[in-house]
């Protein structure tokens, strides 16, 4: 392995597509990032049938602020009263309710109708429920996942992403877009797990292996981006279709159609902490 750079932020979202929380260090596990006893993208919003919800569809959800306290989750958002929901619920199999992330179709355990009612008021759309992935539920197979060439193993599972529990951006991959841009935009588009700062710009679709303090690391690939990159996330509004535009003029390969890439993602082998300011060891392709 080589030094490819260093962390230079951390990030986790506990709800899938609603604000991210920064911290200095966290407990990388394969499920996800930790912060306290909440880990990555545990709780989804879906609608009455199951199928989840993102900004794609609601970009207000970047206002939602999570907050993880000793033993509930409290949640937030402008004009709206603060909702609390228990980081570890009791678990109960007839809460459960059948979901869909993409094509893949799990289950979550739903988070009672305050918390439903919370999420349809703010977003203003009837119906919509708050599910959490309970350990004793199923999880997502991540290699089930038709991405091209998927490298996942079997045991390679998540919760609530769109593909792995991790994404991993650099630092120099976004001043290359903003080079581009007319006017540069802030890493949370893009909603990295670990940022790291030290390589060349875009060196990242060349790792294969991460060491980064206690935690190894696995890439599963590049990550496809979507409308989701051109939310403004200070405020909640698709201010314009950039970086997506701008990014699909360099950054797309037949292989993954016209989808831009940006980040990679992965799944961690060994568990462990993770701090800012961590060097960053890389097997290469």
């Amino acid at each position: 392995m080589e030094k490819v750079g260093t962390v230079t932020q951390l990030n986790g979202y506990p709800i899938k597509s609603c604000s991210g929380i920064p911290v200095d260090s966290a407990l990388c596990t394969p499920l996800g990032l930790k912060i306290g006893k909440s880990t990555d993208r545990h709780w989804l919003v879906v609608r009455a049938n199951g199928d989840f919800v993102t900004q794609r569809q609601y970009s207000k959800m970047a206002l939602i602020t999570p907050e993880v306290r000793e033993t509930e989750l409290a949640i937030n958002a402008p004009g709206m009263p603060t909702l609390t929901v228990p980081l570890e619920p009791a678990s109960d199999k007839s809460k459960a309710m059948k979901c869909r992330v993409w094509a893949e179709k799990i289950e979550g355990l739903d988070c009672g109708d305050e918390a439903a009612n919370w999420f349809s008021t703010f977003l203003k759309v009837e119906g919509l429920r708050l599910l959490f992935s309970a350990a004793d539920l199923p999880r997502q197979d991540v290699t089930r996942n038709k991405k091209p060439d998927n490298p996942a193993k079997p045991g390679d599972e998540t919760a609530f992403s769109d593909f792995s529990s991790y994404l991993v951006t650099t630092e120099e991959s976004l001043a290359a877009v903003n080079e581009r841009l007319k006017e540069p935009v802030v890493m949370r588009r893009f909603r990295p797990n670990i940022v790291v700062s030290g390589s060349p710009a875009f060196d990242e679709d060349n790792w294969l292996e991460l060491k980064i303090g206690e935690a190894t690391f696995r890439t599963l690939g590049p990550c496809d981006r979507c409308l989701l990159t051109t939310v403004n996330p200070d405020t909640g509004e698709r201010d314009s279709s950039e970086p997506l535009e701008t990014l699909k003029s360099f950054r797309c390969f037949p292989k993954f159609g016209t989808s831009p890439l940006f980040g990679v993602h992965a799944t961690v082998d060994n568990s462990g902490v993770v701090k800012v300011g961590d060097a960053v060891y890389a097997k290469k392709k």
